[in-house]
């Protein structure tokens, strides 16, 4: 015996919560790719536990071409005693490079940095920042690659996260007033190097 069909009033119901349902969800991932990372990235949010105290943003700003580089304290990768901040660095032209050891873009990106640095001699300063690593994961690559410039660890990703880093590597230029020049997501190319510093107004000729 087959059982009657459904009444309208019921099937109504059903679309409405299948309605609902679906509402519920696109709010759901609208929440979490939207709007949780910027909650998440409020400075001092319990959100982000961190092993190392007194690291994170420093300020709400977040990064814009034009505006000043919004400032950030985290840890030495070599010395995890030691906090420095990105302030610390004003008055020098800085490549703000958030790299992973396990990121071959990463790895290929370091030795066309380092040239330009040497070609550049103190008018450039690089600063590593390795994104959610142990200190011997975030040195170990530098030293294999011969990279000896400064390196914090952004452990519990908080500055990743107010930067709105999109993946790895992610490079900023700043000034040496501390202005954010020029910003590029994936890796850097030794051919585009040169372009990319001439926003800060220095002249490198790669060989």
């Amino acid at each position: 015996m087959t059982s009657a069909p459904p009444s309208r009033p019921r099937q109504l119901a059903g679309y409405v919560a299948l309605g609902l349902a679906a509402v519920f969800a696109i709010g759901a991932g609208i929440y979490f790719f939207a709007l949780a990372p910027d909650e998440a990235a409020a400075p001092g949010s319990p959100a982000l536990p961190t092993v190392y105290p007194n690291t994170g943003p420093l300020v709400p700003d977040r990064p814009e071409i034009g505006k000043p580089a919004p400032d950030f304290a985290l840890v030495d990768a070599r010395d995890t005693s030691v906090v420095r901040k990105l302030s610390d660095f004003r008055g020098r032209v800085v490549l703000l490079n958030w790299y992973a050891s396990w990121c071959d873009p990463c790895r290929r990106e370091i030795p066309a940095f380092l040239a330009a640095r040497e070609a550049l001699g103190g008018q450039l300063e690089i600063l590593g920042v390795d994104y959610l690593e142990p200190p011997e994961k975030a040195v170990g690559i530098l030293d294999e690659l011969g990279a000896d410039y400064p390196a914090l660890l952004d452990a519990n990703g908080s500055v990743a996260s107010h930067y709105r880093i999109p993946g790895m590597p992610t490079t900023f230029l700043i000034g040496p007033d501390g202005t954010l020049l020029a910003m590029r997501a994936g890796e850097l190319r030794e051919a585009e190097l040169a372009d990319f510093l001439a926003k800060a107004g220095l002249d490198y000729r790669p060989n």
